[in-house]
């Protein structure tokens, strides 16, 4: 799959592509219903299939906020691109200017015009230019008038609610890891490096990797929690804990995780934790001797849980 960063970087030989239209983050079921009929359409034609997004997030340029909004930095979305049968994604850099943009010039300059695109898929509920001014149904009536045939693609219903990053991110925020994992189409992920830590985890016997997270992803509510770990390519159970410590008198917020049957240092090693479910709340205990005898009980309850599956 190529990948293309800014319009003047568009290549000639991806030429009349059918074009995936929308931000994706997170790709989840809904993205992954647009971007699959996009590459469906492109194999009929005998052409590309490409998907177009941004980075940095639109949210994060129009609605500064001191939470993070992301649920895939741009190279996570690329790679799931890649998974998804496409032959070129175009990343667009979006700031205040490009905010700007009108919808007719989106459509004639950039996506006729530049792109060249022969074909469109969208999201039903795809807007578009200078305060959202565009909306589905008039880049279904611009492409009658273009001859670009548009397929507008209906919201994936789960619960009788429409998929949506926005909605993700609510269950993420609330440490509903199983419902975001419904959602996407597979467990959220975090990714990283181990970094060192206080080392209080191995004082008391239970030794754990501590990830730096990239600041932009949205990390689960405080809590602990059933994942799998991957490290030096292999997965591992893990009873992963994000918090602040409080039985040590609280601190930063960090991502904890006591590997399950894994022997030796993975520090300075990446490392992906899949979150699989919510074991409990994070709380704090009496002492250290406390806080031990409930690890325990949360890690027996990990290996049961991810025993199920």
């Amino acid at each position: 799959m190529r990948r293309i960063f800014g319009l003047a970087d568009w290549p000639a030989e991806v030429r009349a592509p059918v074009l995936a239209l929308g931000t994706f983050d997170g790709v989840h079921l809904g993205h992954r219903r647009v971007i699959g009929l996009a590459a469906e359409r492109a194999r009929a034609r005998g052409g590309p299939a490409a998907a177009l997004t941004f980075e940095p997030h639109p949210l994060e340029v129009l609605r500064p906020g001191r939470e993070p909004v992301l649920l895939s930095t741009i190279d996570e979305r690329l790679e799931q691109f890649e998974t998804l049968g496409l032959d070129a994604a175009l990343v667009l850099p979006f700031d205040d200017a490009f905010s700007r943009i009108s919808a007719a010039a989106w459509l004639g300059d950039v996506l006729r015009g530049r792109l060249d695109a022969r074909e469109i898929v969208a999201g039903s509920s795809y807007t578009f230019g200078f305060r959202r001014e565009g909306t589905a149904r008039q880049l279904e009536a611009w492409g009658r008038e273009a001859d670009v045939p548009v397929h507008l693609v209906p919201a994936v219903l789960i619960g009788g609610e429409p998929v949506s990053s926005s909605r993700i991110r609510a269950a993420l925020r609330e440490g509903l890891v199983e419902d975001a994992g419904r959602l996407l189409g597979r467990r959220y992920r975090l990714a990283g490096r181990v970094v060192p830590g206080e080392g209080r985890g191995r004082t008391i016997g239970v030794p754990t990797a501590n990830l730096a997270v990239e600041p932009r992803k949205i990390v689960p509510a405080h809590g602990v929690y059933a994942t799998v770990a991957t490290v030096r390519g292999r997965p591992y159970g893990g009873a992963t804990n994000i918090g602040t410590r409080p039985t040590f008198g609280g601190g930063g917020v960090s991502v904890e995780t006591f590997l399950l049957d894994f022997d030796g240092d993975c520090a300075g090693e990446p490392m992906t934790l899949e979150f699989a479910r919510r074991v409990r709340d994070e709380r704090a205990f009496p002492d250290a001797a406390a806080l031990t005898r409930q690890i325990a009980v949360d890690v027996d309850a990990v290996r049961q849980l991810l025993a199920e599956g």
